[in-house]
């Protein structure tokens, strides 16, 4: 499992990298913030947004990234298209 994570490009690296790291974050916070809400009587709303915002921002970035390599895949099928036909064309 340790072999396919090192044979990934940097950039998926990254982003695989920064993904645990925030769903780490909001999973300990979550934690954090239910037991603040059953054993205190402490206002946790502000703190809920808090982490519905983080939470929105990494669906963000999630997807731009999905877009980006999405872009990157269809300009390559594009080029290798045009590729083939050229190679057809040639006597």
């Amino acid at each position: 499992m340790i072999k396919k994570l090192f044979d990934r490009p940097t950039g998926e690296i990254l982003v695989i990298l920064v993904g645990v790291t925030v769903c780490g974050y909001v999973i300990a916070q979550g934690m954090i913030i239910l037991l603040l809400a059953f054993f205190t009587d402490r206002d946790v709303s502000e703190a809920a947004r808090n982490v519905a915002d983080i939470i929105n921002t990494l669906i963000g970035l999630l997807a731009g990234y999905l877009a980006g390599r999405t872009d990157v895949h269809l300009r390559q099928e594009e080029k290798d298209r045009q590729r083939a036909r050229e190679e057809s064309r040639e006597p």
